[in-house]
């Protein structure tokens, strides 16, 4: 398969969905301009996901009364919803990303939501620096959370989240959540420090994988890795790292793999299912698995006009 096409259907049905959905449609199918964009996206905050989702905020900021635990309800996971919607800084998400900052700030420069802040998460702290760079959250401190984990990456390129027996085992899930982490601080501050070598010891490590295969026996890591969900929090898959590199405008004859994936995973008429959904508490359900899944159809459209454009 070398090439691909969008169906006009296809197109009109994304447009029938949510604002979050909509605006990025605009933005990236029908090169609306920048007015008529922001106009829809404006909207994230007003109607829809994200109208929900700030009314369930508590009065000091957090939600469910919680910085972590409670997923996906917690302060962390809504903040990252938020973000995935699109929603512009408001006051509401910045009275979040306060909560999260200052509760969770370890020896400055690192975050910790476990109980009296014992135990380390690298994955944690990476994933919150990108939900406190979106949301343009401003303290210097943000600095040292990079610089943090650029000086705890391993020697092959990835992070594990603390330094315990096993902690291999989610080396993937964590190098990726730290890589959009860093891509999102860039984004807020282009260039305060050099992290690009750490960067693309990274992008390294897993192209050399095709993203997800064991070379050894030329098959998948972990089969749930072939299953598109979303929301994916902090797991992993073949979408959203292909969404992560397209995003970062890399491409490699390694990722070819995946594009071919991707591209048979896609039903008759246009459009990808919802295929897998992390269990947990949500605010509500999206899409229903099984079922055409409006995030997976523009997410993998995306990719596909990015991959072959």
């Amino acid at each position: 398969m070398d090439s691909f096409n969008i169906k006009n259907e296809t197109i009109d049905w994304l447009l029938t969905g949510d604002s979050s959905i909509r605006w990025q449609v605009m933005q990236d199918f029908l090169d609306y301009d920048e007015k008529k964009v922001n106009q829809e996206r404006e909207k994230v905050s007003e109607t829809g996901w994200g109208k929900i989702l700030l009314e369930n905020q508590d009065e000091d900021g957090k939600w469910a009364k919680s910085l972590y635990d409670h997923k996906w309800i917690s302060t962390t996971y809504t903040l990252y919803l938020l973000k995935e919607l699109g929603i512009l800084p408001n006051g509401q998400t910045q009275k979040g990303c306060f909560q999260l900052f200052e509760n969770g700030i370890y020896n400055n420069e690192e975050i910790r939501f476990s109980r009296k802040q014992l135990l380390r998460d690298n994955a944690v702290t990476g994933f919150v620096l990108g939900i406190l760079s979106y949301f343009k959250y401003k303290d210097e401190r943000l600095h040292n959370i990079a610089e943090f984990l650029s000086k705890n990456q391993n020697d092959n390129g990835t992070w594990h989240y603390d330094n315990k027996e096993g902690a291999d085992k989610y080396e993937f899930e964590t190098t990726l959540l730290i890589l959009k982490g860093f891509f999102s601080y860039q984004k807020y501050f282009p260039n305060p420090l050099n992290l690009n070598q750490f960067i693309e010891k990274s992008h390294n490590f897993l192209l050399n994988h095709n993203l997800y295969l064991d070379k050894s026996e030329n098959k998948p890591i972990k089969k749930e890795w072939l299953l598109f969900s979303y929301p994916n929090y902090w797991h992993y898959d073949i979408l959203t790292a292909l969404d992560y590199f397209r995003e970062i405008n890399l491409k490699s004859e390694s990722l070819i793999n995946a594009i071919e994936f991707i591209q048979k995973k896609q039903n008759k008429d246009g459009t990808w299912n919802l295929q897998n959904k992390h269990k947990g508490l949500t605010y509500f359900e999206m899409e229903e698995v099984g079922k055409p899944s409006r995030w997976n159809t523009l997410r993998a459209l995306r990719i596909l006009k990015w991959w072959f454009s």
